[in-house]
């Protein structure tokens, strides 16, 4: 059975390896220093030390920081027996392990901060401070019919005096409009309406295209001046 290291330069020689240089590993980042993500805190061939709180593990069993903050060396026996391990806090103050069912510290960089409350306002009766006139919402007026009104508005007396159409009025006008001129075999539409399928539409369209196509063409040669002779 073979063996495959994480990368290829450390897969190892073929004549067997030789006493190089050392190849600086230890602890980077002392207990208690300030890091920020990414930052080397130990470097080691196996697992002498496990990634704890906030901090994860390279494929070369390098430990890495994951959130800022500061480093701390600990054992926790609740997660295991005798491992060690090496986490992050988020202040100086704290310590690690945290206690069993403590709750969990904030990982979003943000502070807690409590939102303030608007405070109340006081409503006063007095008639000089009170509006002079109150406008009547929902108040609903219908237009008679029209030769340019044949169906008819419904308009409701909105905010500041304003009477209008509502939306759903405004967007069936248009659909009205239609039934009206089809029943009389017309259509208000620039183009006719779409229909899929109808393959004898398309080959009208088709030849048209085909035709100022054509004579496109026709119209830029005419334009264009014959061989000049030679005198």
């Amino acid at each position: 059975m073979t063996r495959r290291n994480a990368s290829h330069q450390a897969q190892g020689r073929a004549n067997g390896a030789k006493d190089g240089a050392g190849k600086r590993l230890g602890a980077k980042k002392t207990g208690g220093e300030y890091v920020v993500p990414g930052n080397i805190l130990f470097r080691q061939r196996g697992t002498h030390w496990f990634p704890g709180d906030n901090c994860f593990m390279g494929r070369d069993h390098t430990i890495h920081a994951g959130s800022p903050g500061y480093v701390r060396y600990y054992q926790d026996p609740a997660r295991h027996p005798k491992r060690k391990f090496i986490g992050i806090v988020f202040e100086k103050t704290q310590s690690l392990p945290q206690p069993t069912h403590a709750a969990r510290r904030r990982q979003l960089g943000m502070l807690a901060y409590q939102m303030p409350t608007p405070p109340q306002l006081e409503i006063t009766t007095d008639e000089t401070s009170a509006a002079p006139t109150k406008v009547r919402d929902g108040t609903t007026v219908s237009i008679r019919n029209s030769k340019m009104n044949p169906g008819g508005l419904q308009l409701t007396l909105g905010p500041g005096y304003q009477y209008r159409q509502s939306n759903y009025e405004i967007g069936r006008s248009g659909d009205k409009k239609e039934a009206a001129a089809n029943a009389k075999g017309k259509t208000i539409r620039a183009f006719a309406k779409f229909k899929p399928g109808d393959r004898f539409a398309a080959w009208r369209k088709s030849v048209v295209r085909v035709a100022r196509s054509r004579e496109r063409k026709v119209m830029g040669r005419g334009g264009k001046g014959g061989a000049k002779k030679k005198g």
